[in-house]
Formats: structure tokens, C-alpha cells, sequence
């Protein structure tokens, strides 16, 4: 772990002047990667400690995701560096996000947790305000701004509260938490708690900033949004949910009906998208849905699955945001309705786009397959009211999924689409390490989160 984050250093500082860093920092990524995997599987689940910070079975999984997928997003973004625009201080804030939120991972301060992960919106907002594609990507990072900031101070306000209380904010100490009166207004104090992780998720109502960041992103920021940004959150909310657990049910089951409903009404949305970056954002939403009604149903198949789902739905949806970029450059448009028989021009495309919308939609045997049967199981466990939603979203998922490939593959060849040119090996490098972790996983999948 210290090695690779001298790693980190030594690309982001001492070789700047050279040409070979961008690739030099993608298997700097690599490297630390490979180094993490040795601290993947403790045989009897015992956190590991160093320099006051620690990693366990969640964040170690969570750390060796943020360095494989942002290795991906050097290789994704070659554009950048053949145009020479800024290449060189893109990699350093690619490496500079990965290690705050690596940083954020293994942190065992709340105060310290809160630093990190709301640093990891600097670089982000960096990425977008550069490199984005359109003058609307000043709105969007408003809306990412105002949205963050609105549930960052309830929650430091919250932590500095509980500091008041016990003298400490470590993971590892007895904790007391304040008392109320009545469950409404321990409810209350605990929504605020958690209302920044779940902006950051997002879950449905708060979730607008999502689609313009996607929307406005370079794709390497989408690729980073969707596989890292939300896991924060997901990776925010379970450390909370396990050291502040409520006993009053009834907000969770409020929360787990907002985001079943939520994620019902973003599939529907998906279907209305003519924008394949707009909808693989609201499918995000969709996905995270599922994901937070597993977490809060309060059993360990609903946070395992949780754990799965993150995982799962990085390598998919970082991998279908980087197929609407490859269809993007070829096309000149991210509408659907432009972007049409691309079977007929790149078969091969073709066929990666299928495999990943098949991830995308649970079909085995990918690791998204295993996360939703345990997240459904963990969800109808509180309420079988709950299988009409869930059925309904496993149903549209598929549909959206196959209508964004349908749209963007069948149908006559767009005169706007440059019919020369196939693609490069580097793209087809970039899909498959997204498309062959996702099937892999489920090999190992016991040693997730156990």
C-alpha cells in the first residue's frame, strides 16, 4: 500500500518533463493494484493497521476498483494526449483523485473521512470544467457544487456533535450517540447523517447533478463519476449504517420505498433518453436504487449484495460510457437518433457493446447477477410489497438496456457517421478489462465483503 502511493508521488512530481508518463502512470495504476491484491484475502477477516489508517474487506476491494479503473481512464483518453491539450496535468489530476480517494478508503477518523471525500470533488469539478465538451458544463458543475455542499455541512455539523459527545471519532471505540425524546426526532438527526452520502450515491430527488455531470464530462470524468464518485457514497453510507444502526424500522422502510420508487421512475426515464450518455446516467440511478434498499433492509445478504452491486455496476457502466464516447468521435453526436447501424460499419463494436449492456442488465454470469438476487432476497426479507417494484425494474433494466444497443446498433447507417477508420487495439483493451472483471468476480465473490 505505501508503495504504491510513493508511486503515486514519484509519477505526479518527477516525471512531469518525460513523454512516456501517460503511459508510465496507467502502470503506475497497475502496479498498485498488483501490490494491493496481496493485502485482498485475511483469513479470519481482521482489519489490517498502518500509520493510523486501516483496510478491511470492504475498503481493500473498494481501493483496488478506484486503481484498476482509473488506470483505464489514462488509456480511455488518448485523445487528450495526441491533441496535447493539457495531457500532462490531466494525468496528475487523475493520479491526485485516485489517491484522495484512496485516502478516503482507509481512513479510521470520521473528521478525516469527511476531508477526503469531500476533496474528491476538486479534481472532479477540474476534470469537467477543462476538458468537458460543451459551454453547459459550467451549469453542471453548479449543480454538482450546490448539491455536495448542501449535505456537507449537516454532516460536519454531525460529526463535530458526536466529537462533543464521546472525545473521539474512531471506528474502533464505543461510541454514544445523543438522545432524544422521540423516535421523529432521532429519525431526523439520522437522515442528516446520512444525507450526504446519499446525495452522492445518488438516490432518486436528489440525483439531478448526475445526468449534467455525465452529460458535460470528458469520458474519462463519466468513467470516473460513475465507477468511483458513487461508490463513495455507498462505501460512506455502509460504514454509518453499521455504527449508527436505528432501531425505529420505519425510516428505513421509508427510505427503501423512496429508492425502490426512485429507481422504478428513473428506468422509466431511461426509455424517454434520445442522449446514450443521459441514459446510461439514469440507469446509475436506477442501479443505486436497488442498492440502497438492499443496505438499508438491515441483513448481511443486503449489505453484501450492496458491496457486489458497487462493484459490478462500476465495470459496467464505466464501460458503457466509454463505448457512447467511441460512438461519440465516430458519429459527432450522442443522440440516439443520429447514431444509428453501427453493426454494419463495426461488428466487432457491436458485439462489446452487447456484452456490456448484457452485464448491465444482470444477465449471468455476471457479478451483477449474484448482487441483485441478493439484494432482492435481503429486500422481500422486510416487505413482500416490495416484489412489484423490484419486478417492474428488473423488467425495464432489460428494456433500456436493449433499446440503448437496438438504437445506437440496427437501423440504416447515418449520413453523419464517417464509415473509414476502424478502431484500435487500445479500444478494444479498455472494453474487455471492463467486460472480463465483471464475469471473473463471481469466482471470488465469497471473499467480498465477508
Amino acid at each position: 500500500m505505501l508503495a504504491s502511493m510513493a508511486l503515486f508521488f514519484l509519477s505526479s512530481i518527477y516525471l512531469g518533463k518525460f513523454k512516456f508518463k501517460w503511459f508510465l502512470s496507467s502502470w503506475i495504476l497497475f502496479v498498485g493494484f498488483f501490490f494491493i491484491l496481496f493485502y485482498f484475502y485475511s483469513s479470519f477477516g481482521v482489519p489490517k493497521m498502518f500509520l493510523g489508517m486501516f483496510v478491511d474487506s470492504l475498503s481493500i476491494v473498494l481501493i483496488m476498483l478506484s486503481c484498476w479503473v482509473s488506470s483505464l481512464m489514462i488509456l480511455s483518453s488518448m485523445k487528450i494526449l495526441f491533441s496535447k491539450f493539457n495531457s500532462n496535468f490531466f494525468c496528475n489530476m487523475i493520479i491526485f483523485l485516485n489517491l484522495v480517494i484512496i485516502l478516503m478508503f482507509v481512513q479510521k477518523n470520521l473528521f478525516l473521512l469527511y476531508i477526503f471525500f469531500e476533496s474528491s470533488l476538486i479534481p472532479t469539478l477540474t476534470l469537467i470544467l477543462i476538458w468537458g465538451y460543451q459551454p453547459e458544463r459550467l451549469q453542471a458543475s453548479m449543480y454538482l457544487i450546490i448539491y455536495t455542499v448542501m449535505g456537507a455541512l449537516p454532516l460536519l455539523i454531525n460529526f463535530l456533535y458526536i466529537y462533543s459527545m464521546n472525545g473521539h471519532l474512531s471506528f474502533f471505540l464505543k461510541w454514544s450517540f445523543p438522545y432524544f425524546n422521540s423516535d421523529i426526532s432521532f429519525s431526523v438527526w439520522w437522515f442528516f447523517l446520512m444525507f450526504a452520502f446519499l446525495i452522492k450515491l445518488p438516490i432518486f430527488s436528489v440525483h439531478l447533478w448526475l445526468p449534467k455531470a455525465h452529460v458535460e464530462a470528458p469520458v474519462a470524468g463519466s468513467m470516473i463519476l460513475a465507477a468511483l464518485l458513487l461508490k463513495l457514497g455507498g462505501y460512506g453510507l455502509l460504514r454509518m449504517v453499521n455504527l449508527v444502526f436505528i432501531i425505529n424500522m420505519k425510516i428505513f422502510i421509508f427510505f427503501m420505498s423512496l429508492a425502490l420508487v426512485g429507481g422504478l421512475i428513473s428506468s422509466m426515464i431511461c426509455i424517454r433518453q434520445v442522449d446514450m450518455k443521459s441514459l446510461i446516467a439514469y440507469s446509475s440511478v436506477g442501479h443505486m436504487g436497488i442498492m440502497v434498499a438492499g443496505l438499508f433492509s438491515s441483513s448481511l445478504w443486503g449489505m453484501t449484495g450492496g458491496v457486489l452491486m458497487m462493484v459490478g455496476h462500476a465495470f459496467s457502466s464505466s464501460g458503457l460510457f466509454y463505448i457512447a464516447n467511441v460512438l461519440y468521435e465516430k458519429s459527432g453526436s450522442r443522440s440516439i437518433l443520429i447514431s444509428k447501424g453501427f453493426i454494419s460499419i463495426l461488428p466487432s463494436l457491436s458485439l462489446c457493446m452487447f456484452l456490456l449492456c448484457s452485464v448491465n442488465m444482470a444477465a449471468p454470469p455476471s457479478m451483477n447477477l449474484l448482487s441483485e438476487v441478493s439484494l432482492i432476497i435481503s429486500i422481500l426479507s422486510v416487505s413482500f410489497v416490495f416484489f412489484f417494484p423490484l419486478s417492474l425494474m428488473s423488467f425495464l433494466v432489460a428494456v433500456y438496456s436493449l433499446f440503448l444497443y437496438t438504437s445506437t446498433q440496427h437501423g440504416n447507417v447515418s449520413n453523419f457517421i464517417s464509415p473509414f477508420g476502424s478502431l484500435k487495439s487500445i479500444n478494444y483493451l479498455v472494453i474487455f478489462m471492463h467486460w472480463i472483471p465483471a464475469q471473473l468476480l463471481l469466482v471470488v465473490s465469497d471473499m467480498i465483503y465477508c
